[in-house]
């Protein structure tokens, strides 16, 4: 009677081929896959965090002097700046020149895409390392801060002193913040300028806190600011 009712349906039939495949597969125990299991190999593997990922900067070593002579053409860019600032009435009451100079010193690797006047002329840009693309206005804030930090201190108690009508205090307070500056800078600047000189990528602290990098690139003077 059941070779007249024909073959057992197909759902029926057992796949001993699929079966020894299944048991090879999943170490014999012929156990199928559930939701719970985990793939091995390469797929299986965890995506790479943020900070393992491949930078789109290889960081190199720049020449020292290239970097030391744009400083100092940024350095009389910023003094020029401040000149033409104070000449504007009412403006130069609240930007005097050392003011307009240190806000540019600060501000510089933002313009011409990263390249600011020094570094424009000597065929330097300033870059994000993970993405390559120019220093924004925030990271030039960042690594240029801790070369500067000292005067933005003296600009900052000097506008509060201001406000203050004890003359003998105001003596003391920018004397005090004129000596622990300049211990500041004999320590911090040539150790940034060791670092600059002797590293193999040529990072500063500042770089490093940025996120940023000193590479070569052609001079380009068409943009002052980004369009976007």
């Amino acid at each position: 009677m059941i070779n007249s009712m024909g073959p057992p349906p197909l759902a029926l039939v057992p796949n001993w081929e699929g079966d020894r495949q299944m048991t090879r597969s999943y170490g014999g125990s012929g156990r199928r896959p559930t939701r719970g299991d985990r793939p091995t190999g390469d797929a299986g593997r965890e995506p790479q965090p943020a900070a393992e990922q491949q930078q789109a900067i290889q960081p190199v070593r720049v020449d020292l002097g290239k970097r030391a002579v744009a400083l100092v053409i940024d350095v009389a860019a910023g003094y020029f700046i401040g000149i033409m600032v104070a000449l504007i009435p009412f403006v130069n009451t609240f930007l005097p020149i050392n003011a307009t100079m240190v806000v540019y010193l600060l501000t510089r690797d933002f313009f011409f895409a990263g390249r600011g006047i020094g570094k424009n002329l000597m065929g330097l840009q300033v870059v994000d390392v993970m993405t390559g693309r120019p220093c924004d206005l925030l990271q030039s804030l960042q690594r240029n801060f801790i070369m500067l930090a000292p005067y933005v201190a003296l600009l900052a108690v000097g506008v509060l002193l201001r406000f203050v009508t004890i003359e003998w205090l105001n003596t003391q307070m920018l004397n005090l913040i004129t000596l622990v500056g300049t211990i500041y800078c004999l320590g911090v600047i040539p150790y940034e300028a060791y670092r600059a000189y002797s590293r193999a990528d040529g990072l500063r602290i500042g770089d490093e806190i940025a996120g940023t990098a000193l590479i070569e690139a052609p001079m380009d003077f068409s943009q002052i600011v980004p369009r976007e």
